[in-house]
């Protein structure tokens, strides 16, 4: 059977070589039908069908060089062969002299085609695109395409933009990162180290679900946010930000946006996982931002508040004096509580915040990144010390009032 399939192969490849002349005169012979719709054929009609016959050789060729392999080999081939150009290029630019000029250059995922509108969405990292003047999607044949930002948001590090074409492109199918195990395989699709390199693969396993990597977006060296992050060894280099990390059934499980530089350190990387990943484009989408709860109080850290009852004792500040409980140390000191927040109803000015969840509550900035890890809806239960007994409150998180 193989013989008679590569002397098939063999038979065509020599038909598209010679251009069908051969066939076309003996065809002529057989009936005027057939001669006049033969010489009816347009130079660019032969050159289909030339192009046809070698896309089958093509076809034939993989398909049986596929039989050698193993079937986590074809697994990943496939994954490869339908999902790869949902990974695009993004290129970030900023105008210099009334010139763009290109910045730095990423990777995003294609999630989302609308046809009646040929409009397409892809999900990027924001430090890809931020401070962009213009952002341009980058095809494999070289294309670029202007991108509208839909809406970023520094604090998970995730952008969506949008992009017209008419050409048909594949989007990527959403996973649940909820069901991710570690030693499962993983498969990383970018563009390291720009566009020489364009649609790598590379291949590795889960190493850790849920990684704590606390992040200071704005540089002041305090952590505003503690990202939880999918851990993996398939290399990934500058450029893979933003790229997509799908597992062996071609669902995408993560946006990869950062490593571990060390010289001590080999392929750890990480990727926002997919389920965060859904919550935020919503978001982005419907409001071109992350909408985010507010407890809804003012408040002080305790330490503070102990530190200047001292110097008013001392005569070297002036105010009231604030009482706080024998004993205690730390935690949040509810000053005052906003009309139609979250802790209306729940709290009082005067209240100390000792847990959040069962998350020890030391200073503000504690509490400030609980909340920046909670979602408008979440149910939470705080401990405090009101008139020096210790209770707990239930309560949800709303909005920040306008």
């Amino acid at each position: 059977m193989k013989v008679f399939k590569r002397l098939l192969l063999v038979v065509l490849l020599t038909f598209a070589l010679v251009g069908c002349e051969y066939l076309y005169f003996n065809l002529t012979k057989e009936t005027t039908t057939t001669q006049k719709n033969l010489a009816q054929l347009s130079e660019e009609d032969w050159q289909n069908i030339v192009e046809q016959v070698m896309d089958q050789v093509r076809e034939e060729l993989l398909n049986e060089y596929q039989q050698g392999l193993s079937d986590v080999e074809n697994m990943i081939i496939n994954v490869v062969r339908t999902y790869a150009e949902s990974v695009v290029g993004v290129s970030n630019y900023k105008r210099q002299n009334n010139v763009s000029v290109v910045q730095s250059t990423g990777s995003g995922v294609i999630y989302k085609h609308i046809i009646d509108t040929s409009e397409y969405f892809v999900v990027t990292n924001e430090h890809v695109v931020d401070g962009a003047d213009e952002i341009r999607i980058v095809l494999e044949d070289g294309r670029k395409i202007t991108a509208e930002l839909i809406g970023k948001d520094a604090q998970t590090d995730l952008a969506v933009l949008k992009f017209q074409l008419t050409d048909s492109l594949p989007t990527a199918k959403f996973g649940n990162s909820s069901e991710l195990v570690r030693g499962q395989f993983a498969i990383a699709i970018g563009n390291p180290l720009g566009y020489d390199y364009y649609g790598s693969v590379t291949f590795g396993i889960v190493s850790g679900l849920a990684r704590d990597i606390s992040i200071d977006y704005d540089n002041d060296n305090v952590i505003d946010w503690v990202a939880t992050l999918i851990q993996h060894d398939a290399a990934i280099s500058p450029g893979n930000s933003g790229g997509g990390l799908f597992n062996i059934k071609g669902e995408l499980i993560g946006i990869n946006n950062m490593k571990i530089v060390e010289s001590r350190v080999d392929d750890i990387g990480f990727a926002i996982p997919v389920n965060t990943v859904i919550y935020i484009i919503e978001q982005l989408e419907t409001y071109g931002k992350v909408e985010r709860p507010s407890l809804g109080i003012t408040g002080i850290a305790v330490e503070n508040v102990l530190y200047n009852n001292e110097l008013i004792r001392a005569g070297l500040a002036s105010g009231e004096i604030i009482p706080i409980p024998a004993g205690v140390t730390s935690g949040v000191y509810v000053s005052t509580i906003v009309k139609n927040g979250s802790a209306e109803g729940h709290l009082q000015p005067g209240d100390i915040i000792v847990k959040f969840n069962d998350i020890e509550i030391n200073k503000f900035d504690d509490m400030r990144l609980q909340i920046n890890n909670a979602r408008i809806g979440d149910e939470v239960t705080l401990t405090i010390i009101r008139n020096n007994v210790q209770m707990t409150v239930t309560l949800t998180l709303k909005k920040r009032p306008e």
